[in-house]
């Protein structure tokens, strides 16, 4: 019962991980598209220059967040050998 529960943790920390690092790639890719386009990209319509500012401060965010549970995760697997 024990072992059972052993590896279905592990199988559990190692897809939430992947997951979560998917997660943070994305809205790394995000974050530096999102950067391009404003750097590149003339925009007069202010509603998307205030959709760009949330994004830029948002996106980050998110990256970070991800990227620690995911790092946790795989923490936590390396860890219980």
């Amino acid at each position: 019962m024990n072992n059972s529960f052993q590896i279905a943790k592990k199988v559990f920390l190692i897809l939430v991980g992947i997951v979560m690092a998917s997660a943070s790639f994305f809205f790394c890719y995000y974050t530096l598209r999102l950067l391009y386009l404003h750097l590149t990209m003339p925009s007069d319509d202010p509603h998307r220059q205030m959709g760009m500012y949330i994004g830029a401060v948002v996106f980050p965010i998110a990256m970070i967040v991800f990227g620690g549970i995911s790092w946790l995760c795989f923490r936590t697997l390396r860890r219980s050998k």
